[in-house]
């Protein structure tokens, strides 16, 4: 009779709740898959793979980040250079102005009003050069992949640096080509800066566009090692289902089986 006759231990018993006992934690690692939609919800999983996906989620993490700071950066310097085409703006004014006064014909009231208009317009260009955004731009700035990055000329945002202070627009007397002079400088000056942070927002827009392909390709290689075929667990979950009923009907068995025991009393 084998494992039959000693009921002090019942082995097939024990089997089979051992092999019930599997199937239960399989059943409740498949529905929690399917719950989540998650192939590996915890590192007892899959040590490997739930490491991988912890990296792999950092990364994305890390990328999300950068294109935020670069769209903020390309924000910051497009402001600027909104500024800056205000001040050319602004420059090319005051230029049109100079040249009037150059004229022939024009008169010292009429010269001592061009005056009194290109220092008004002197001090809004001040103002908007000393604007924290425009400071931040001439001084030096760090974007995402720009490092260390400042414009062309005097490090301060200052008309000194651009030799369009009020001794050097004067248009009242017989310095007036003078003036136009430093207004044309000026004038170049600004332009090209523009230039180059337009160069800046270029460069940014390539990179943003590389880290949204990154991050994209990241995301892609997430879903496969993470994410749950739920067809596949649905279709696994049945079986193991069936399973457990096999197991349980088995474990039954197994526990009546010693009671054939009995007759060797009657």
């Amino acid at each position: 009779m084998g494992d039959l006759a000693r009921v002090n231990t019942n082995v097939a018993a024990l089997r089979a709740f051992f092999t019930l006992s599997n199937i239960n934690d399989k059943i409740a690692l498949s529905q929690r898959r399917i719950s989540t939609g998650i192939k590996v919800n915890s590192a007892s999983d899959d040590p490997a793979v739930y490491f991988a996906i912890k990296k792999t989620r950092r990364d994305i993490a890390t990328l999300a980040n950068k294109e935020l700071n670069i769209e903020r950066g390309i924000n910051f310097l497009e402001t600027s250079s909104s500024k800056l085409d205000q001040v050319s703006e602004l420059l090319l004014e005051m230029f049109t102005l100079a040249n009037t006064a150059n004229a022939g014909g024009v008169s010292s009231a009429e010269k001592q009003a061009i005056q009194t208009d290109i220092i008004q317009l002197k001090e809004e260009v001040e103002a908007l050069l000393q604007s924290g955004v425009s400071a931040t731009i001439y001084s030096g700035f760090t974007i995402g992949g720009l490092e260390n990055v400042s414009l062309t000329g005097s490090a301060a945002p200052t008309l000194a640096g651009l030799t369009i202070e009020s001794a050097d627009l004067v248009v009242t007397g017989t310095t007036t080509s003078t003036t136009i002079t430093n207004l044309s400088t000026a004038l170049d000056r600004i332009v090209k800066d523009n230039q180059k942070v337009g160069s800046y927002v270029r460069r940014l827009q390539f990179e943003i566009a590389d880290a949204r392909s990154e991050k994209a390709d990241l995301q892609a290689t997430l879903s496969t090692i993470q994410d749950a075929d739920i067809a596949e667990e649905q279709l696994e979950l049945t079986k193991l289902q069936i399973l457990q009923q096999s197991a349980l009907a088995m474990l039954a068995q197994a526990n009546a089986a010693p009671q054939a025991v009995l007759v060797l009393f009657q």
